[in-house]
């Protein structure tokens, strides 16, 4: 966040953010996005960047692009 803020020439700003665990994350806010939804994880930070794909043993199932829907629940 620091090098976005600087990048912007905003560094020198307070930049309230959220910190949210990845579970929580995961179990609460991608089943309320309607279809697929995967995690991105700090995705300006090369070093530090990981993508987490909408897939079974990731996301929910009811989420997930690999599980029919049948089996997920959804009818």
């Amino acid at each position: 966040m620091a090098r976005f803020a600087e990048a912007r020439g905003e560094a020198d700003r307070e930049w309230p953010y959220v910190a949210i665990l990845v579970a929580r994350l995961v179990d609460a806010v991608v089943p309320e996005v309607e279809g697929p939804a995967g995690v991105a994880v700090n995705v300006a930070d090369a070093d530090g960047s990981m993508l987490f794909p909408p897939v079974a043993g990731i996301v929910p199932d009811a989420c997930a692009v690999d599980v029919e829907a049948e089996s997920a629940g959804v009818a």
